[in-house]
């Protein structure tokens, strides 16, 4: 056979090289049109998968509204009440102060009705016990000795008996209570009385006191620290009638008549806070110190002085 000459070479080359172009050429196209199907089919089933997920969101955010629909009337109903109860608890509150100062005012009514009832009565401390004559009998004879010569012939009595309860387990007597008929020969013993340091009778010290209301006296005791650190820093004080604890600062007076009084009296004062019990609206507290002791050392007085009567500081110790 004959050796192919160079120009045939050529051609068989160039021809290999067409078919591989052509080949190359319908893969593009095949991959082409492969892809473009495949995005076609993405595109589809993204617009179904958006549908369903556009229409779950439209449903969600439907129930969150009617969700918040409701939220919003209940809010608006809670809110609502919230307001009325405020008013509500607005006019109770009101109600009640004003129950609290009628309260206030008509027990202030009373303690003062209950001691100008007392005004012509003495307590006898200190007389003994048992009574070996009637005491009608001792207490003419004691006030006699008290008043000397100005002591009228004829003491009359309404009434005189001891203060209620059994014998004090202590052994001291208990108190003697008398309402004399005479308003003026009260005062003249009252007089004479704090005009002695010691009454000696029989053998025994004896005292006169004012007879005192039980309301009066436990304000009396409620505001015993209070007069304590008034007779501390020598102030001079008095009890006024009807119930009011009277200082004596620079030329004027202050006045404790009730519980709110205190603290801006102390401030005043320059005394530092004392704390003290509400004595018109807690439970009054007995000598003994417990609430509602109703043993009979709770109708003893702590005070005998008279309106007038200065204590503490220069005019000497509270009883």
């Amino acid at each position: 056979m004959a050796p192919a000459s160079p120009g045939t070479e050529s051609a068989g080359v160039s021809s290999e090289e067409g078919d591989r172009s052509d080949a190359l050429s319908l893969i593009h196209q095949e991959l082409t049109r492969i892809s473009a199907h495949m995005l076609m089919l993405m595109k589809a089933d993204t617009n179904g998968l958006l549908q369903e997920f556009r229409t779950a969101v439209r449903q969600e955010i439907s129930a969150i509204r009617s969700d918040l629909s409701a939220v919003d009337v209940r809010v608006d109903a809670l809110e609502t009440e919230a307001q009325a109860s405020r008013s509500h608890h607005r006019a109770t509150k009101i109600a009640a102060t004003r129950q609290e100062n009628l309260l206030l005012t008509l027990r202030r009514q009373v303690e003062d009705l209950e001691n100008r009832s007392r005004r012509q009565n003495i307590r006898i401390r200190g007389l003994p016990e048992p009574d070996v004559v009637p005491l009608q009998d001792t207490a003419r004879t004691l006030f006699r000795h008290i008043l000397g010569r100005e002591c009228p012939e004829d003491i009359q009595f309404d009434w005189i008996r001891r203060a209620l309860g059994p014998p004090r387990q202590d052994g001291k007597p208990r108190d003697v209570l008398c309402c004399l008929h005479a308003y003026r020969l009260k005062e003249a013993l009252m007089a004479a009385s704090r005009g002695t340091d010691r009454i000696m009778f029989q053998g025994a010290e004896v005292a006169l006191f004012q007879d005192l209301s039980s309301l009066m006296l436990d304000a009396r005791r409620a505001l015993r620290p209070i007069t304590a650190a008034l007779r501390e820093k020598s102030v001079p004080y008095h009890w006024g009638f009807h119930f009011s604890l009277q200082i004596k600062h620079g030329n004027s007076w202050l006045h404790i008549r009730w519980p709110d009084d205190v603290t801006p009296t102390l401030r005043t004062l320059r005394i530092p806070h004392i704390r003290t019990r509400k004595w018109l609206l807690e439970t009054p507290l007995a000598p003994s110190g417990r609430p509602g002791d109703q043993s009979p050392q709770l109708e003893q007085p702590r005070v005998r002085e008279p309106p007038t009567r200065m204590l503490g500081g220069p005019a000497g110790a509270e009883e």
